[in-house]
């Protein structure tokens, strides 16, 4: 069988201006991915992924650390939908990325405020509450037309690395385990960063190996991060 592995990028800058940069925490995950990428010496046809600079990062260091020489491919359907044009529809006065940024810094639990307001920000664009510039279901769309056409390209027993974000992995999962796209928030919230999801590219078509698999962070609690 062929295998895809959708990794979600390294932590990202949590709220800072520039969020699409990996923290330092986020490259140290990035290298420890690649060590143990490595380790699996099932070396990929394919290393490809978003056009977000979170993407590129967490892919350059995981091959460095790996000492792969292939080319990334970028394919902007990977990308993460826009956090911040959901919030700022949902939710006007947040258009402005400082006011925000204030509000949730002033938070008791500020990580968790911030979830629940992109949950509701979430629920928003899936009922096509807002004029968006890129609807739920062209996403949905966009997510598995990009993993069905790899699954095509690979041959026998190649494997692929997807480096993207949580919203794509959790939109495969939907699809591939027929779920309700009510259920997507709970499983894009629990997708650690640097985590795989290994996908299974057979004569049948694609079905789910593992999902989040992240035991290569677990020797330091602090290295399993969220956002």
């Amino acid at each position: 069988m062929s295998v895809i592995y959708l990794i979600r990028h390294g932590q990202a800058s949590f709220l800072k201006r520039d969020y699409d940069q990996l923290s330092e925490i986020g490259v140290k995950q990035s290298i420890i991915l690649g060590e143990v990428l490595k380790q699996r010496k099932n070396v990929p046809a394919y290393v490809l992924g978003g056009s977000m600079k979170r993407h590129h990062e967490t892919a350059l260091h995981a091959t460095e650390a790996v000492d792969l020489d292939i080319k990334y491919t970028e394919d902007g359907r990977w990308n993460e939908y826009d956090h911040m044009e959901l919030i700022a529809k949902h939710q006007p006065d947040f258009e402005n990325f400082d006011e925000l940024a204030r509000y949730i810094k002033n938070q008791t639990h500020p990580t968790r405020t911030l979830q629940q307001l992109l949950n509701n920000s979430i629920k928003d664009w899936m009922n096509d509450r807002h004029d968006y510039i890129l609807k739920w279901s062209d996403f949905k769309e966009r997510v598995w037309s990009s993993v069905n056409e790899l699954a095509t390209r690979l041959e026998k027993e190649e494997t692929a690395w997807v480096f993207t974000s949580g919203g794509p992995i959790a939109v495969v999962m939907l699809e591939l385990l027929g779920l309700r796209d009510q259920q997507f928030m709970g499983l894009q919230g629990k997708i650690v960063n640097t985590s795989i999801t290994k996908i299974l590219v057979g004569k049948s078509g694609l079905s789910l190996s593992t999902y989040n698999e992240y035991s290569h962070l677990e020797f330091e609690s602090s290295l399993i991060t969220y956002r």
